[in-house]
């Protein structure tokens, strides 16, 4: 049986992300909610690493003033405060940043509270649908 070329890419594609999570280069984190949409839906898993060099436009995973763990995308740096401002792309369940709801302070995220970055390449975001949900069902448990 001979494997088509895109076979060959899918399986080089999961064996790399395979390494990249086993490693700890890069986690993993599962999406609730639809604040992200188009980028993500509920139940999406994705990728993330170390917030280093963070720039307007990322995506990063930080922890809110309630305690939970929100995935937004960023809309402004504060270098005064050395925090950043986000907000979901969402614009029905987002229409306005995240520090004007208490998600995040006044000034914004400071930096010691993000977790992580969303992994990105290229303009492209890694994530892999429904996967997820594994995740999600596992915490209510």
């Amino acid at each position: 049986m001979k494997m088509k070329k895109s076979d060959i890419i899918l399986l080089i594609l999961i064996l790399m992300i395979y390494i990249g999570v086993f490693s700890g280069v890069v986690q993993t984190a599962s999406v609730e909610g639809v604040s992200m949409y188009p980028e993500f839906q509920n139940g999406f898993l994705t990728f993330y690493t170390s917030p280093k060099n963070i720039s307007v436009g990322n995506i990063i995973i930080y922890k809110s003033t309630l305690g939970t763990y929100v995935i937004h995308r960023v809309i402004q740096i504060n270098p005064q405060y050395n925090s950043y401002i986000t907000q979901g792309v969402d614009p029905i369940t987002n229409p306005i940043p995240d520090n004007r709801i208490g998600l995040e302070q006044p000034y914004g995220v400071p930096h010691q509270f993000v977790i992580g970055k969303v992994l990105e390449i290229h303009g492209i975001i890694f994530s892999i649908p429904y996967l997820g949900y594994i995740s999600i069902l596992f915490s209510l448990l």
